[in-house]
């Protein structure tokens, strides 16, 4: 099996986006509440910030076009981008834009990934035995006689 044809099987990709939005998860609860202030005095926060975000742009990195194209509100070029600047610039990431990434970018991103997984993932037991899936199943098998 070749890297290209490896790296664009559905399962792969929706690992990739599954980690992609674990970390921005991640984030989002790291970050709840806390100001900027709070955020440049803890350095564990914006260490661990700062890898989720590495860990977002490295999935970034082997999602294929084909998928980018399903999710068009996901700027996977800025994300890569972003990766590249906490891993290659060694310590120099601006902490500001770090922490305006998470004010700003990681919702869309976790409600965009959270909207794909939506559509293509079946219900699980607890979903399909739901009392409003099963209503609606009812009024749909009502609907059709």
């Amino acid at each position: 099996m070749s890297d290209k044809s490896y790296r664009s099987s559905s399962h792969t990709q929706e690992a990739y986006l599954a980690d992609m939005l674990e970390s921005a998860r991640q984030i989002l609860r790291y970050m709840q509440g806390v100001s900027f202030e709070a955020f440049w005095e803890n350095a564990e926060k914006r260490d661990a910030v700062a890898m989720r975000i590495a860990v977002i742009g490295e999935a970034a990195r082997q999602v294929a076009k084909e998928t980018e194209e399903q999710l068009s509100g996901v700027p996977f070029k800025e994300i890569r981008g972003m990766r590249n600047r906490i891993s290659h610039d060694y310590g120099r990431a601006n902490d500001r834009i770090v922490w305006k990434v998470t004010q700003e970018n990681i919702q869309p991103l976790a409600d965009a990934l959270d909207g794909y997984f939506a559509k293509r993932l079946p219900p699980t037991p607890m979903e399909e035995s739901s009392p409003m899936r099963l209503s609606r199943a009812r009024t749909k098998k009502r609907s059709s006689r």
